[in-house]
């Protein structure tokens, strides 16, 4: 796995560019914005404690199974019909699930990394040294990454999408306590139910865990070809910085949140008192 540090955003743009679009013969690449470099690429739902995954499976369907129960009155057309879609909407909307959301645009990526808060507190950063978080921007080949998922290899499949039948290997259960059928152990490249304003502006894409407890990076360990697919991009200049060349090039809350709560959180910040 490679790893690149940059000082300003046109850096890591000539970086992406210059040395990662060099290698991937064309294919398109995928972005993932994280507030802290040394934050693991793990999907909310595998946070924490160490657990099995049939445990994590259980809770993904309970989650999946309340959040059908007692979502229905919130929803105006457009109403998930099926478990994907379901738990597209769910990872929308903050729950917990495999999913880990990444982008086909580097500058949401970036925009992420620069104005998400890292954890600050004494016992965070003691467990790392003492040294604060920087941003991070993980750069994903996701084409060459599926290429090396067993369950695809042979299939000619580039990203999966929830019609492929190769996608039950990874589909989430029905309810808690089902029978764990056999899983596809790495994590999967898929392209998910743009069903918000927001995936859409973001141009939201995901990949989705198996049943192999690891973090996505751990998975590099296992196949070199693996480590080609991975990057990050480490910014050691100013944070500030960072976000106001982002701001500059258009990468602003509205952008980004095309809703009310976005142009209110961007009209506080450039038209509102100095803080």
């Amino acid at each position: 796995m490679q790893e690149f540090s940059f000082e300003r955003l046109d850096d890591a743009a000539r970086i992406i560019l210059a040395e990662i679009n060099t290698e991937t013969e064309g294919r398109p690449l995928w972005y993932r914005g994280i507030s802290c470099d040394r934050y693991p690429l793990f999907p909310k739902i595998m946070r924490g404690a160490e657990r099995p995954m049939a445990e994590v499976f259980e809770r993904e369907a309970r989650l999946l199974a309340r959040f059908r129960e007692r979502s229905l009155p919130f929803w105006g057309a457009g109403y998930p019909q099926t478990d994907w879609e379901h738990l597209f909407a769910m990872q929308h909307h903050g729950i917990s699930t495999r999913l880990l959301d990444w982008s086909e645009n580097f500058f949401v990526s970036a925009f992420f990394a620069a104005n998400s808060s890292p954890s600050q507190d004494p016992g965070h950063l003691a467990s790392h040294g003492g040294e604060p978080c920087k941003p991070a921007i993980w750069v994903l080949d996701a084409y060459a990454w599926n290429s090396e998922v067993p369950q695809l290899a042979d299939t000619g499949i580039g990203i999966l999408t929830t019609v492929d039948e190769e996608i039950s290997r990874w589909q989430p259960q029905t309810s808690s306590g089902e029978r764990l059928r056999k899983r596809a152990k790495m994590p999967v490249a898929i392209y998910g139910t743009h069903n918000s304003a927001r995936i859409v502006a973001q141009r939201g894409t995901f990949t989705l865990a198996g049943e192999d407890w690891r973090p996505f990076e751990a998975f590099c360990s296992d196949n070199p070809n693996l480590e080609k697919c991975l990057t990050k991009l480490v910014c050691v200049g100013d944070r500030v910085r960072f976000v106001g060349d982002l701001s500059k090039l258009g990468y602003t809350e509205s952008m980004i949140y095309p809703d009310l709560i976005g142009l209110a959180t961007e009209l506080d910040r450039t038209e509102g008192w100095p803080i």
